[in-house]
């Protein structure tokens, strides 16, 4: 008897093809014999490869998900601090313009609706020190973002006035 679908097998001849066809009804292309002889084992075989693909599948996914999401965070962070350090730079320009008087204040929200979420505070502290024809004056600037919970703080020295500066070092007024 000559197979039906073909004759390829792995065990050999051709004649023990015809002998498995006689025998089961069916010919095996490219089977091993052994181990996967048995349909049910090929297929605990599969149905393992298949959970551990799937593993591997999510394992990944989850490592690309945690670093986007870090990604996003610190993009966040940094878009938080270049914000904050504009408006604590605004705020310090209009310290030295005189538009804002050098003492405490605060802590205030913006006006801005595009602000509603930042608030700033100055904490004034006069400076003691050797230089007696100048006065300083350190001078804190705070700004806070409520829902993010970040606070940027900007140190710097100020004189009492700009033509007193000016005057400590060696200018005209």
């Amino acid at each position: 008897m000559t197979p039906t679908r073909g004759t390829m097998t792995v065990a050999g001849s051709k004649t023990h093809a015809a002998a498995r066809v006689a025998a089961t009804g069916t010919v095996a292309y490219g089977r091993r014999e052994g181990a996967c002889a048995r349909q049910d084992g090929c297929r605990g075989v599969a149905l393992l490869e298949v959970v551990l693909g799937l593993a591997l599948f999510f394992g990944v996914a989850v490592a690309i998900l945690a670093g986007l999401s870090a990604c996003v965070r610190s993009a966040t962070d940094m878009r938080l601090e270049a914000q904050a350090a504009d408006l604590a730079i605004t705020l310090l320009s209009e310290m030295q313009l005189g538009a804002i008087d050098i003492e405490d204040a605060g802590p205030m929200a913006y006006e801005d609706e595009t602000l509603a979420d930042w608030s700033w505070e100055v904490v004034v502290t006069p400076v003691v020190g050797t230089l007696t024809e100048l006065e300083l004056t350190r001078v804190e600037i705070v700004i806070r973002n409520t829902p993010h919970d970040y606070t940027h703080r900007l140190y710097h020295l100020l004189a009492e006035s700009a033509e007193e500066t000016l005057m400590a070092v060696g200018g005209e007024p």
